[in-house]
């Protein structure tokens, strides 16, 4: 298996003791212990273990410990706890340059941290920062970071080790990719005949979409945004058309997302008026806070009151 394949049997068939075939496929150089270190059990943490020891070529050693946490795991939870504990380990065992801790619970959601000491000039010791050098990983997200940062790693060095901790080379590359797609659509999207000729209009148009997505991509990760409408095979059932050269997303979901759900109060949701007002045009014509192209959906109350009325309203002005 390789080692991105052991990181996904891990997390969905959680295992302690599966970390010991991830590290022997990221470096020869590790040696397995799996020492209980029931020493540093407490309120807080047990089945302390030493899963083994990492050697690299400059002859230094990292440890690798995993306990399993008494209360659930967040995002957030106990995050200090856990550096306080290694931070104590390693102080103890001043072999060490660092360690790799792994903390998991009772569901199989594990943190995956560095921690190291600093020496300093003065002879004294500072830390690596407890915020910056860790993993959450959980089932329920795509830990898209983490699997990409562990599987391309190579574990030859502490420098290299600290690089797959480190998200500012993941950042990096995220912005390149942002500017890539941005220089490309430039000169593939099509806008109205007044936006074209607006000082700038096109690369306006073309940031402030990128600028929605990107918002309402993190919105579908926080779960306030259905998973179903970013579905390819759920969109080809409950939209009219959905071939490639349509418009029909844009229209149907992202601008019903952007103007009608998102930047409009739950309780003044609502689709666009039939009744004709000025020189027979629809009353709410020109108003983008009503939901509108009806006839793009198959069933458009239902998927309106299915997917779009639970969605939180914002007002944060990026709509």
């Amino acid at each position: 298996m390789s080692s991105k394949e052991i990181l996904n049997d891990i997390i969905n068939n959680f295992e302690p003791s599966k970390f010991i075939k991830f590290f022997r496929e990221k470096s020869r150089k590790f040696k397995p212990l799996e020492q209980s270190v029931s020493s540093y059990n407490s309120e807080n943490f047990t089945d302390g273990s030493i899963l083994g020891v990492l050697s690299f070529e400059d002859s230094t050693e990292f440890i690798i410990y995993i306990f399993k946490v008494i209360k659930p795991l967040s995002e957030r939870s106990s995050k200090k706890a856990q550096y306080i504990l290694g931070k104590k380990i390693l102080k103890e065992a001043v072999r060490y340059v660092g360690g790799i801790f792994i903390f998991y619970d009772e569901k199989g959601d594990f943190r995956f941290s560095l921690i190291y000491d600093i020496p300093l000039t003065n002879g004294k010791r500072d830390w690596s920062n407890f915020r910056r050098y860790t993993y959450y990983v959980s089932k329920g997200q795509t830990n898209k970071t983490f699997l990409h940062q562990l599987e391309t790693a190579v574990f030859s060095s502490f420098d290299k080790i600290q690089d797959a901790f480190s998200v500012e080379k993941v950042t990096k590359e995220f912005y390149e990719e942002i500017a890539n797609w941005y220089f490309w659509a430039l000169k593939k999207v099509k806008f109205p005949d007044d936006v074209e000729t607006e000082k700038n209009g096109r690369e306006i148009s073309v940031i402030r979409m990128i600028t929605r997505i990107i918002f309402i991509w993190f919105m579908k990760v926080r779960k306030l945004i259905p998973e179903e409408l970013f579905n390819e095979t759920v969109l080809k059932e409950i939209l009219s058309d959905t071939k490639l050269n349509s418009d029909n997303y844009y229209k149907a979901v992202l601008q019903n997302l952007f103007f009608a759900t998102l930047n409009t109060k739950k309780e003044e949701r609502r689709f666009t008026s039939n009744k004709k007002g000025y020189k027979g045009l629809s009353q709410d014509f020109g108003n983008h806070n009503v939901y509108r192209y009806e006839e793009l959906f198959e069933d458009s109350e239902d998927v309106i009151e299915k997917y779009f009325m639970p969605i939180p309203f914002l007002n944060g002005g990026l709509f």
